[in-house]
């Protein structure tokens, strides 16, 4: 009989192997005030990451957490001025993965005179677009989230941004002042000149702001580690708009 030869009557079914594709991503490191920042591609039917770390390229590397984590991702227990090297080992399916191939090196930075500062933009325009974030621990250590209600609506509305700092492997909740971090909210897309209450819960902001010419307004927080702060923008209606000078004759 040609081919292949079927089992044998009575045998036990042979179980299928289950092919396991290759896994390749690239491992970024960035040097912070504070942290070293970590950032890669994750790929599909990947549950997280587990980050290790190693005073020397050969090792031995140790895990810095417990569980897996997604990137980006904040090494906050770096010392400052102290290389180190890191490696990812992903988890999936299949349980622990090996180590990816390609150790970085990182080097936490040591504190300047002011906080580092991160830049959150949101668009009231765009209410569903998710807030963009840039600046040293962006995304890291600073997330933000922007709900808005139609803000430039002649019947009112709000948006209100929601920041908050943290890191993934920060244990506890003990405030570590090298990693506050000085955050500047623009705000874009509302009706220039049309004054709007801004409102913060906490010291440093003014109550009423007037966008400019482009339709923007700026707002800058401190926000320590861990920390968590609310910025809420809405429609003025008791304060008149500026009149608007004549364009000539």
């Amino acid at each position: 009989m040609n081919g292949r030869p079927g089992p044998l009557l009575g045998a036990p079914p042979v179980p299928e192997r289950r092919v396991v594709r290759p896994h390749r991503t690239l491992l970024r490191s960035r040097d912070g005030i504070g942290h070293v920042q970590l950032d890669w591609a994750t790929a599909p039917g990947t549950a997280g990451y587990v980050v290790l770390r190693a005073d020397h390229y050969e090792g031995p590397y140790a895990p810095l957490h417990p569980r897996p984590v997604l990137p980006p991702y904040a090494d906050t227990h770096a010392e400052a001025g102290r290389g180190y090297w890191y490696r990812i080992a992903p988890r999936t399916a299949e349980g622990p993965q090996p180590p990816l191939p390609g150790p970085v090196r990182g080097c936490a930075l040591a504190p300047g005179s002011e906080p580092a500062h991160v830049w959150v933009r949101v668009d009231a325009g765009t209410p569903h677009r998710p807030a963009h974030l840039t600046g040293d621990g962006a995304r890291a250590l600073v997330t933000a989230t922007a709900a808005v209600t139609a803000v430039t609506a002649a019947d009112g509305g709000a948006i209100e941004v929601r920041l908050v700092n943290a890191a993934a492997d920060r244990p506890g909740a003990a405030p570590v002042p090298v990693l506050g971090r000085r955050v500047t909210v623009e705000i874009a897309g509302l009706e220039p000149g049309a004054p709007y209450r801004l409102r913060a819960d906490g010291p440093g902001c003014e109550p009423t702001a007037y966008p400019g010419p482009d339709g923007l307004v700026r707002a800058t927080l401190v926000l320590p580690l861990p920390g968590r702060r609310t910025l809420r923008l809405a429609r003025d209606r008791t304060h008149p708009a500026p009149a608007k000078e004549a364009s000539g004759p």
